[in-house]
């Protein structure tokens, strides 16, 4: 009799289970169970429709710095599969990959369809099934095999890999295996500002600014940002949201946000605005072309030291060079609450992580029971990170099962 495998959540860490199992063991059937009508969802939508399949980053010891939840546990895994490997594994499937120049790794066909493609024509062709529509309403052990209890069915399996996004209904099946849960919150999100004192400048960005939040001591990230027409975003405001997911919803996402426009050094700016002073006293200061910004921020941000277009650094003065060092290093923004980034939604929290063993990914003290993907604690920030534990889990927790008769 072949071991009945029912995997439940049809996204990327339940799908590249399911394949690695069909192919490591053929004595398996698999069926793989997604409450929507649709899988690979966010495989789909993400990088802007290209999918982000992974980073360059392979080194397990620098891969983890990556992740604000899960880094003290991940070590091991990445030892086992890590960028390199999901590289591999793709490329050897007919799937070529390039890599930008920020270590991103997109499908050379620039469309997350191929990715779509190749997990869905594998799962097909290894005869895993796929039920759409079919939502979990509990599960539990009994007679040496667990019990799946869906709308209008039950099913029983031998094995079971829980590999569902956060929702209500799992949350609530894990308390009743007494599973313990870290409290689920958002992540990776933008910042809404209000007033949005630079509303007039959405679509431009800066790509070397230093962040941080008013309210958290040692909150400094760095990277590109980008104003929009609500607040904030890019990389810069995105690190801020996933290493401190916690302390902004405990502020209920009300605080304010510092930008250091382009990593300046406070003290070589005082210098250098001192020296022009000197050297060049009737050149405007907003006519100042070293300053490594657009010209239209560049000149709101002289708007905002109070100065006039008219300005020379003759007339600047020791206040007028603090506000304009204020304005270029120390910009607050007041936040009052977070959007979604693009069409992509992560989550911070989830399944414990010292209740799971990672080198299986076997649920600690339930039998044939593991857990991959975003119901872990595991996040990441972006770049690839997020899908790069999905595959990592899901290959660990193939291998187990193809290993445990």
């Amino acid at each position: 009799m072949p071991r009945e495998v029912a995997i439940i959540g049809g996204g990327a860490a339940g799908f590249f289970t399911a394949v690695n199992l069909a192919e490591k063991d053929k004595s398996c059937h698999i069926t793989l169970y997604e409450a929507s009508n649709k899988v690979l969802a966010k495989v789909l939508v993400s990088g802007g429709g290209r999918c982000n399949v992974t980073n360059t980053i392979s080194d397990p010891t620098e891969l983890i710095k990556k992740y604000p939840r899960g880094h003290d546990y991940l070590k091991p895994v990445f030892q086992e599969f890590n960028t390199s490997h999901t590289q591999d594994w793709f490329t050897s499937r007919g799937v070529p990959l390039k890599t930008e120049d920020d270590g991103r790794v997109f499908p050379l066909s620039n469309t997350s369809q191929t990715i779509y493609n190749c997990l869905t024509n594998l799962a097909q062709k290894l005869g895993v099934t796929v039920k759409l529509s079919h939502r979990l309403k509990a599960l539990y052990y009994s007679e040496k095999k667990w019990q799946l209890v869906f709308n209008d069915e039950v099913v029983s399996a031998d094995v079971v890999v829980l590999a569902t996004s956060g929702n209500t209904q799992i949350y609530k099946i894990l308390e009743h295996l007494t599973i313990p849960l870290i409290p689920p919150l958002p992540s990776l999100f933008t910042f809404n500002a209000e007033p949005h004192h630079l509303e007039a400048l959405a679509g431009v960005s800066a790509s070397t600014v230093l962040t941080s939040i008013k309210e958290i001591k040692k909150s400094q990230e760095s990277g590109p940002i980008l104003v929009t027409h609500w607040g904030y975003s890019a990389p810069a405001i995105l690190k801020l949201s996933a290493w401190h997911a916690r302390e902004l919803a405990n502020l209920n996402y009300t605080f304010t946000l510092v930008i250091n426009w382009n990593s300046y050094d406070i003290n070589l700016l005082r210098v250098a605005f001192q020296n022009y002073q000197l050297a060049t006293p009737k050149d405007k200061v907003y006519s100042w072309r070293d300053h490594g910004l657009s010209k239209r921020l560049w000149q709101e941000l002289v708007a905002k030291a109070e100065l006039k277009e008219y300005t020379n650094w003759s007339e600047i003065g020791k206040k007028g060079i603090e506000r304009l060092i204020q304005a270029l290093t120390a910009f607050e923004v007041p936040i009052t609450k977070k959007s979604t980034f693009k069409e992509e939604f992560v989550t911070a929290g989830g399944i414990d992580l010292a209740n799971v063993e990672l080198s299986t990914f076997q649920v600690k003290q339930h039998q044939n029971l593991y857990a991959v993907g975003e119901l872990l604690n595991i996040d990441a920030i972006t770049g690839g990170f997020n899908f790069q534990a999905a595959w990592s889990g899901g290959f660990l927790a193939a291998q187990s099962i193809s290993n445990t008769k």
